[in-house]
């Protein structure tokens, strides 16, 4: 795992899949929201089994070469701290863990799973991604490694890697963020194609830069909530005579939300929740 101000999911994320992992590495990638506090107490109740570090000066590729360097077992399973697992039902976390185990112990695979996204809250989804595949489960190999090409990271694989395509939905991706997450997201595939770390070093050197140009204000609050006006108004509700159940470790979530996209005369009007205004 490598995560950056997932206060929020973090702890739910890993509960959903602690079940099924015989080691979890987490870097941290300088949190400041609390996220490293929560997973230095989640260290400790897992006694050796969560191994944490913090990484705040590694760009991406770097962060995910480093986590990958850490792992002990044959099997390695990417995950992020704003997915959740369904942990019963028809596709159960576990479930995925006995197909992998089932695989020839002499091949290497690597295995493309698909997930539900969740989008501005608890209820809705971006219709242009709501589903994503990638490739989350993989064999270790010293010749396996992550590259960053250009907007987005990717794994270099050797050329025996076996690709397997496995569609059942056995996690959620819970995009569901404060508005200055969503500010500094809105950004950050331009930052990471650009890769000019000396004039912007970070991704908030970036935002601060380019926010004004593209929400016409120098205030960050106020770029925030034009940001997320601007991304949830075209969001639809989740379905889920389509998509299934919410995971069980979501479901306590559903009935007090953090945020709430708000609809009138059935278009989307704002998204009420702390960091979102009144």
């Amino acid at each position: 795992m490598r995560v950056k101000d997932e206060r929020d999911w973090i702890a739910v994320s890993i509960a959903s899949i602690k079940e099924i992992a015989d080691e979890i590495i987490v870097v941290d990638n300088g949190s400041t929201d609390g996220t490293y506090e929560i997973l230095q107490a989640m260290a400790v109740m897992e006694n050796g089994r969560l191994k944490l570090w913090r990484k705040p000066e590694l760009h991406h590729g770097d962060l995910s070469n480093f986590a990958l360097k850490q792992t002990s077992f044959h099997w390695v399973f990417r995950w992020d701290g704003d997915m959740v697992a369904h942990t019963s039902g028809e596709n159960p976390i576990d479930e995925l863990r006995l197909r992998i185990l089932a695989l020839n112990p002499k091949r290497y695979y690597l295995i493309y799973l698909r997930h539900i996204n969740l989008s501005g809250d608890l209820f809705h989804q971006d219709p242009r991604e709501m589903v994503h595949i990638e490739e989350y489960v993989h064999g270790f190999s010293e010749s396996a490694r992550f590259i960053h090409p250009g907007r987005f990271e990717a794994v270099k694989f050797p050329f025996y890697y076996k690709p397997l395509f496995w569609y059942e939905p056995y996690v959620f991706h819970v995009n569901i963020k404060p508005a200055r997450r969503m500010l500094l997201r809105y950004f950050w595939e331009d930052w990471m194609e650009l890769k000019d770390y000396l004039r912007y070093p970070t991704l908030e050197d970036y935002v601060k830069t380019h926010m004004t140009e593209e929400f016409n204000t120098f205030q960050w609050e106020e770029a925030e909530n034009r940001c997320v006006s601007k991304i949830i108004q075209n969001h639809i509700p989740f379905d889920q005579e389509i998509f299934g159940p919410y995971p069980e470790l979501l479901k306590p979530f559903l009935d007090h939300p953090k945020y709430r996209i708000q609809c009138e005369n059935g278009h989307i009007t704002q998204r009420m929740g702390r960091g979102d205004g009144p």
